[in-house]
């Protein structure tokens, strides 16, 4: 987890990138989200103007940090397709929080493995 040195104070953005360690893209993929609701990653990459595959690794991220949702999809005529949306806010609040908990809890560990 990196945090910044510049005594800058984090706003909402920053901490979620922080906490997940998440890239700039993977922001503008949230903001997306939260924009359009339920979303192809094909629909995204040409919105953003990014390679689909670009788009498919930072939702697999995202998806894996527990702030976005992956729906499948099935089409009628044979095959799938998979939306992806923006998990509630207060969601992602929790899961950042826990986080967090883990975090300090590992650190504080480590700290007083120091005295031995």
């Amino acid at each position: 987890m990196k945090i910044p040195r510049d005594g800058k104070i984090l706003d909402c953005e920053d901490a979620v990138k922080c906490i997940f360690n998440l890239k700039e893209l993977d922001i503008i993929i949230l903001r997306e989200l939260k924009k359009h609701g339920n979303i192809r990653a094909d629909e995204l990459a040409d919105i953003l103007k990014k390679e689909r595959s670009t788009i498919y690794r930072a939702l697999q991220k995202l998806n894996k940090c527990g702030i976005c949702v992956k729906k499948t999809k099935t089409i009628e005529q044979g095959g799938y397709y998979h939306l992806y949306s923006i998990c509630e806010d207060i969601t992602i609040k929790e899961t950042a929080e826990k986080c967090l908990d883990e975090w300090y809890m590992k650190v504080k560990k480590s700290l007083s493995d120091l005295d031995k």
